[in-house]
């Protein structure tokens, strides 16, 4: 058995194991069905010449033969049909072409079963059209390639057509001794289909072409490998000959000293092959590894921001990179920093919640050239309607598919990102990471995608860290607040007292008009004075929630009952509660506190009269799980909605914020207390501008979930127990 007759056995039984390996997969595209018969017409082809090789009866020979005539008659119709679904060419257009491989198939196959396949005509006949039918074959992925709409996809199928034509080549030279002519190579043509079909079912699984680049660089890191370990077992091995006891020696000395090596070897062959065929793809890698040690020591969100845009943009393989951090004062994701491009201010949670949908399932990265791909594919098998004709009816699990899809790439190219990574702090996403190289459509490879995760997982630990840290200072400011202002509280109440009581002792009936003016202005700005005094001390003080189960509508009603004495003449209050709107979890007196402190700003925001419309409602926030895994039911709201000016825009970036007013004689520290207050609930309080004008706030709190009562095992009617209670219950 000579080294064609090796290589022809190898091509079969690898390409049967394709072939398997093609149909057991499930829910199997028709390409792979058609690839897997393109590999067994291959094996039955590969299988008789090895066959015919091998020494044994004449009419074995004669039946080997006739055996290769047939599968490779059939060989250039099979590798249409593939290469035509796998390209995605319409059939009509190909119907000719189909139509002359079946008619050379057919004369193929005539050949095969007549006595002519001992004529070594008709033989070559039969191997000119298949060698000219494949080259139509490779004709048309020519005419794909040059067409492709991407660089990716022409590099892509520029692999299958070069590889074909080294196969097809190699193959021919295999043929030349049957000529009659000396061609010492023989037996390349089926190492090259052995290699071209794994490459080929790898095409089909790896939609990436950077992916491809993966599998041949660890072709080429499998084979140095090899290399490296048979020389090691060979110059231990080789040089015994025919002693056995030492042979055996040998064998075992190279297995340990194999097993031993394997490990480095394997590292230092990996590193060579990736530094010196994909070198961009290395100095990507180890920049990213440095800047994940360098996030490590990072622990303010500011320097974080700096650090990795910074650090990804220094790669030169990003031309945008944002960083974004889940919002505390409304439902949403806030642009913390970019690089590159501007993208949105703010992403609101209905736009990403398909990318919180991606990390809900577990996945750790978005790319937009996976969901372009997969909204191709659907397009295609489901195509929009045309005219007159109707759109394919399409599953509700595809339509729900598509739809995800559609709202992750409107997010994506909101935040202009081509790869999109969850910032997963426990069980919530406290932001994202997103980052974009707009040059090339595949911009990042698997590994590469990998390091980018755990540059992304690095921020999430900084920012779980920082919003510790950040509530450590808090409390300590709170608790040096605090001490401030008790002991401000006794400086200050002490004169007030002592003022406002020599005013008051003063008779104002003594004093002329204009001084009885001054008296009472007097006593108004101490009154004033001392309202700031105790609000500044409730800010401070920390807050004591007494939790339990409660209605808001409830909470709500007895609040407006206690606030209708205070309605301002001219402004008209409406009050409407949703009936049974399920129970939170909340201190009834403080959340009072929080719906006075808003009915008094709307008040205070129509001097000239209004309306006031106060709502409750249910509502799902798309974040709720994401902040707290504890709140993941529906949401109580309850929405003031004033008739007032409303907030100016550069007003609402700091309306929460201590101290901050926009009245003649406020505080500053209403709002402030109603959010603080809030979000010890672990509800929100947010404020937005109707289209029609004025200014609606909205308090937002995670309802008690309802757990349904266990089911009861119904009693079975032969059970013991059963008959004894019918006995029971029978008249006597």
């Amino acid at each position: 058995m000579d080294i064609r007759d090796q290589a022809a056995l190898l091509a079969a039984i690898v390409t049967l194991a394709l072939a398997g390996a093609a149909l057991l997969r499930t829910a199997r595209p028709r390409s792979f069905t058609l690839f897997a018969l393109l590999s067994l017409d291959l094996f039955f082809f590969s299988a008789a010449e090895f066959l015919h090789g091998l020494p044994g009866a004449a009419g074995w020979h004669d039946i080997w033969k006739r055996l290769a005539i047939g599968a490779g008659s059939l060989l250039p119709a099979a590798a249409l049909a593939f290469f035509l679904e796998f390209l995605g060419v319409k059939r009509r257009p190909a119907r000719r072409a189909r139509d002359l491989m079946l008619g050379g198939s057919l004369f193929g196959l005539v050949v095969a079963v007549s006595p002519l396949a001992r004529s070594e005509l008709a033989t070559l006949l039969v191997a000119g059209f298949v060698l000219l039918a494949l080259a139509a074959v490779l004709s048309v992925v020519w005419r794909e390639m040059a067409a492709a709409p991407t660089r990716a996809d022409r590099a892509r199928l520029t692999y299958v057509l070069v590889g074909a034509v080294v196969v097809g080549s190699l193959a021919f030279l295999d043929f030349l001794p049957r000529l009659g002519f000396g061609y010492p190579l023989e037996g390349l043509g089926f190492m090259a289909l052995t290699l071209y079909m794994f490459l080929l079912l790898q095409a089909l699984l790896r939609r990436r072409l950077l992916d491809l680049h993966e599998f041949l660089g660890k072709i080429a890191v499998v084979t140095l490998l090899g290399l490296v370990l048979a020389s090691i077992y060979g110059g231990l091995v080789s040089w015994v000959g025919v002693r056995p006891g030492l042979f055996f020696f040998n064998t075992l000395v190279a297995s340990f000293v194999i097993l031993s090596l394997f490990d480095p070897i394997r590292s230092r062959v990996e590193e060579w092959v990736v530094v010196n065929l994909f070198p961009e793809r290395y100095e990507l890698v180890r920049e990213l590894e440095v800047l994940r040690d360098r996030v490590v020591n990072v622990i303010d969100p500011g320097e974080l921001e700096r650090t990795v845009l910074d650090g990804l943009t220094e790669t030169r393989r990003v031309t945008h990179a944002s960083l974004w951090l889940v919002s505390e004062d409304r439902p949403g994701y806030r642009l913390l920093a970019s690089r590159g491009p501007e993208p949105v201010p703010f992403l609101e949670a209905g736009t990403a919640r398909a990318l919180l949908r991606a990390a809900g399932d577990g996945r750790r990265a978005v790319l937009l050239e996976n969901l372009d791909r997969r909204l191709a594919e659907l397009q295609a098998e489901y195509p929009p309607a045309k005219g007159d004709a109707a759109a394919a009816p399409m599953p509700p699990p595809i339509a729900q598919e598509l739809e995800r899809i559609v709202d992750a790439r409107e997010a994506m190219a909101l935040m202009k990102a081509g790869i999109c990574m969850p910032l997963l702090a426990g069980d919530r996403v406290a932001g994202f990471l997103a980052c974009w190289d707009e040059r090339v459509q595949e911009a990042f490879a698997s590994d590469e995608i990998a390091a980018l995760i755990e540059v992304a997982d690095r921020c999430a630990v900084v920012i779980d860290n920082s919003k510790l840290y950040q509530q450590m200072k808090e409390r300590d400011r709170l608790a040096a607040l605090g001490e401030m202002a008790a002991g401000l509280a006794h400086e200050i109440r002490n004169p007030l007292a002592a003022i406002k009581g020599a005013t008051q002792y003063l008779d104002p009936r003594r004093l002329p008009g204009e001084d009885r003016e001054f008296l009472e202005i007097i006593v108004e700005e101490v009154d004033r004075l001392n309202g700031v005094v105790t609000a500044f001390l409730d800010y401070a003080r920390p807050l004591k929630s007494s939790m339990a189960a409660g209605d808001v509508g409830d909470i709500l009603q007895r609040t407006f009952k206690l606030l209708a004495p205070q309605v301002p003449p001219g402004i008209d209050v409406v009050l409407e509660v949703a009936p049974e709107l399920p129970a939170v979890e909340c201190d009834a007196e403080q959340l009072k506190q929080v719906f006075l402190n808003l009915a008094l700003n709307s008040f205070q925001a129509m001097p000239r009269g209004g309306a006031l419309r106060v709502t409750t409602s249910l509502a799902r926030d798309e974040l709720a799980s994401w902040r707290e895994p504890r709140f993941r039911d529906a949401r109580v709201e309850v929405h003031f909605r004033d008739t007032g000016p409303g907030i100016p825009p550069e007003a609402r970036e700091s309306i929460f914020v201590p101290f901050y007013t926009t009245k003649e004689k406020g505080t500053g520290l209403g709002l402030a207390i109603s959010q603080r207050i809030v979000k010890a609930h672990h509800g929100s309080l947010t404020i937005s501008t109707p289209p029609e004008g004025g200014a609606e706030f909205t308090v937002s709190l995670p309802s008690i979930p309802v757990e349904p009562p266990p089911a009861q095992p119904p009693a079975t009617s032969g059970s013991a127990e059963s008959r004894r209670q019918r006995r029971r219950r029978r008249p006597t």
